[in-house]
């Protein structure tokens, strides 16, 4: 049967592949089959054997045509079904999906004025052996009119409704309308204005419960500078008015969105202790475009890191719910992630932040219908929120389809019983900035800093920290060079009045063009509410390029901090590093950090140290262009966690890079002392029949070892497609 489908296919695609095609028609044709059989087997010799057999068949027709110069048509239909085959120690079941997604969209553009309307429908029936068959049905219509004109004012509106529901009415069945108008206007270079109002009305009909939410919000940012820029100002403003009037008879829960003031994100495997950088993007509103956080299976040799992703409040503020969307599907190996819920009230400014680990999440809940995981966990009440989770890991049964999965937008949630929030509800927030800075005195670049940053909600209380400083920066001659800060800062925060003294100082050295050393001392005297902590460090960090092809980084420091119940803390760290590329084809990378915390005093009873230290070496080698080598080796020893020794060596080799057949081959092994340890062998065949139509051949061999439990899969899978 699966030689008739493919030789079926293979003689359809001689024709669809012609040039004959109609003007603005395209579309392709693609099956896929696919058998996983997996073992899993405990320390005690008992196992569970699975086993499952896929047939994906998927057919998609577009249609872009011009109807007039300024109107376009964009019309596609896809159809899905997939059945599934499975066997479970015995016990078989049967299940099948099929999909329809019909789109239409009629857009008119010209250089003053854009406007579009869209239609689209998503209907997924879900059949399994033995229970009655579920369909699943996704109403949407979008309409928007955006007005650009030149030196004015641009406005958008856009109207779009949302009708979730499953066929009989019996699990599901949402309505949600919802209007949008937002508008930017930059009146001059240095100001920009910016509104955007949002009306959502929800009608949950099972529950009998309406919600009915308006947003309104504005910002103000202006900057500019004069004489020179030895005096430059800033301004950045942002309110938000939002009221929820909510309507129930019965139950069911409400979503209350909670807007942060930034996004945050870094890659590191020491969540607990790390500083996010800013990420704007996390929190834009776009839910399409990349935010330069992927999730998908790293290459041979690249970055394995935890991706933290996270949102600054500003203020304590409590939420329950985490939305992660990504670009594309992936409920394949959406179960794979583990999401760990982070939080933290410290401030970040001086380089120093902790996190509490508040709830791991395994695994969310995905929505293949908005590509995104629903991250729920206990309240938590803090300024940052954050959520780590791991990229794909090899093992993992259909990784390598997933090369990307880029996240899109953080968003966050409330989510309260119905009857709680019933009633009306209004909330308005603001926080804003304002930045002044005067050089002087030229010669040495001395300037006075102000700063001022509040937030104040209603109900609520205002929290604002004003910074008076004086700021200079010297270059002594063509070696040495100087600056300093000091800063004097008073607020009002949750815990209660606060002032402190900062204050930094630095020199720096260039010797050579291919040396730096810096020496750095900085410090912070704090008072909160009555109660006295202080903390100073020293750094000292060396860069140097030792030779063509060999860079060098030395970096060490220590940091003294005692906090009011008079515990004392003194943080010793060392960092290195070394990379030596003696040609194109081999790269060693050398890498170690140290950290020594001793704390004594207060509720402590003696002395308490804790170390960790960590050595890396990392080894690159393409001996040919077709094949790619990585080893690494890893030591980790620790006085609070055990040590640890991990080994990992991969293979990548592609003999044929050019032509119409692609071989690929990848092996990937994990070895650590834990007695713990992953291997895949995974190796693909495609062969393009025509210039855009393949037939690819694909094997895995994954297996995963821990002292409890061993997992071996064989996973095979072929795909024919063909576009036309």
């Amino acid at each position: 049967m699966a030689l008739l489908v493919l030789s079926s296919i293979l003689l359809a695609s001689a024709i669809l592949s012609t040039d004959s095609r109609a003007e603005g028609l395209s579309g392709y044709l693609e099956i896929e089959f696919g058998r996983a059989d997996t073992e899993l087997r405990n320390s005690g010799g008992q196992s569970i054997d699975t086993s499952s057999d896929t047939l994906t068949q998927l057919y998609n027709l577009n249609l872009d045509k011009k109807i007039y110069p300024n109107l376009g048509l964009l019309a596609s239909g896809l159809f899905q079904k997939r059945d599934i085959s499975s066997d479970v120690d015995g016990m078989k079941s049967d299940t099948t999906t099929t999909t329809l997604r019909p789109y239409v969209h009629l857009n008119l553009r010209t250089p003053l004025y854009f406007a579009e309307a869209a239609y689209s429908r998503n209907e997924e029936k879900r059949e399994n052996s033995g229970f009655s068959p579920v369909t699943t049905v996704r109403e949407s219509y979008v309409a928007t009119l955006y007005w650009r004109p030149d030196r004015f004012p641009d406005l958008r509106l856009q109207y779009s409704r949302d009708h979730l529901y499953d066929k009989e009415r019996s699990s599901l069945d949402t309505i949600t309308d919802l209007y949008q108008a937002t508008s930017n206007y930059r009146p001059t270079g240095t100001l920009s204005l910016y509104y955007h109002g949002t009306l959502r009305n929800t009608d949950l009909r099972l529950s009998d419960t309406t919600t009915k939410e308006l947003n309104n919000n504005g910002r103000v940012n202006y900057s500019n500078n004069w004489w020179r820029r030895r005096i430059t100002f800033g301004l950045d403003y942002n309110v938000t008015n939002q009221v929820l009037e909510t309507e129930t008879s019965g139950g069911g829960e409400v979503g209350l969105r909670v807007f942060p003031f930034a996004g945050l994100s870094t890659a590191s495997d020491t969540p607990e202790n790390i500083v996010l950088l800013s990420n704007p993007a996390l929190i834009d509103g776009d839910l399409t475009a990349g935010t330069g956080i992927d999730l998908g299976l790293p290459p041979p040799g690249g970055d394995t890191r935890m991706r933290n992703m996270g949102l600054d409040f500003l203020v304590a503020t409590e939420i329950n719910t985490l939305y992660v969307w990504v670009d594309r599907d992936a409920m394949q190996v959406a179960d794979a992630f583990s999401w760990r819920v982070y939080t933290s009230d410290d401030d970040p400014s001086d380089g120093i932040q902790s996190w509490v680990l508040r709830q791991t999440v395994s695994p969310a809940v995905y929505s293949p219908t908005f590509n995104r995981f629903e991250i729920r966990f206990a309240n938590v009440n803090a300024r940052f929120v954050k959520v780590a989770t791991s990229p794909l890991s090899p093992v993992v049964p259909n990784a390598l389809l997933f090369p990307t999965i880029l996240v899109t937008e953080l968003q966050a949630e409330i989510r309260r019983p119905a009857s709680e929030v019933s009633g009306k509800l209004t909330t308005t927030s603001q926080n804003g900035t304002l930045d002044f800075r005067a050089v002087l005195l030229e010669p040495i670049h001395l300037t006075y800093e102000f700063t001022y940053l509040f937030t104040h909600r209603d109900p609520g209380d205002l929290r604002y920290t004003a910074s008076n400083g004086l700021s200079f920066f010297r270059q002594f001659n063509k070696v040495f060079s100087g600056r300093g800060r000091v800063a004097f800062e008073n607020g009002e925060e949750q815990a209660g009045y606060r002032e402190a003294v900062v204050y930094t100082a630095s020199v720096a050295a260039v010797p050579f063009q291919t040396l730096f050393q810096s020496l750095t001392l900085s410090g912070k005297e704090e008072t909160v509410a009555g109660g006295k902590d202080s903390n100073i460090s020293i750094l000292l960090y060396n860069v140097a390029k030792l030779y063509e092809g060999i860079d060098a980084n030395l970096g060490g420091g220590i940091s003294f901090q005692e906090d009011p119940a008079g515990r004392k803390v003194r943080n010793t760290q060392v960092n290195a590093g070394a990379t030596f590329v003696p040609n194109r084809k081999v790269n060693l990378t050398l890498l170690y950090n140290g950290t020594k915390t001793v704390s004594s005093g207060g509720d402590l009873a003696g002395e308490a140290t804790d170390s960790t230290r960590a050595g890396e070496a990392d080894l690159a080698f393409t001996p040919v262009q077709t094949v790619y080598l990585f080893g690494s080796y890893r030591v980790e020893r620790s006085t609070s966690a055990p040590s640890r020794n991990i080994l990992n060596y991969s293979l990548n080799w592609s003999p044929f890079p050019d032509g119409t057949l692609h071989m690929t081959f990848y092996y990937n092994e994990t070895v650590r002392s834990d007695d713990s340890k992953e291997r895949s062998i995974v190796p693909n065949l495609r062969w393009y029949f025509t210039r855009r139509s393949y037939l690819n051949l694909s094997y895995q061999n994954l297996k995963s070892e821990t002292p409890a439990l061993t997992t071996t899969s064989n996973v095979y899978s072929g795909t024919v497609r063909v576009p036309f």
